[in-house]
């Protein structure tokens, strides 16, 4: 997976859910997926409705090559 750091904000450490589709290069849908089910990092509530992605960890996890992030088997794809 390619790392489209170009799209985001300089300097933003707190993604959106369409930031995160951009970084990774998938639809909001596919990252809120792989969020829920443990693949990928959990977004981090803000307020009541609000919630944000690290774009640290999303780099970190990207890097990484994907991994499970619950422990469990398989790769995000």
């Amino acid at each position: 997976m390619i790392v489209n750091t170009n799209s985001l904000p300089d300097g933003a450490e707190l993604l959106t859910l369409p930031e995160v589709a951009r970084l990774c290069g998938v639809s909001a849908r596919t990252v809120w997926g792989w969020a829920e089910s443990g693949r990928a990092p959990a977004p981090l509530k803000i307020s009541k409705g609000t919630v944000r992605y690290s774009r640290r960890a999303y780099v970190a996890w990207i890097d990484a090559g994907c991994p499970s992030v619950d422990g469990g088997a398989g790769d995000a794809q």
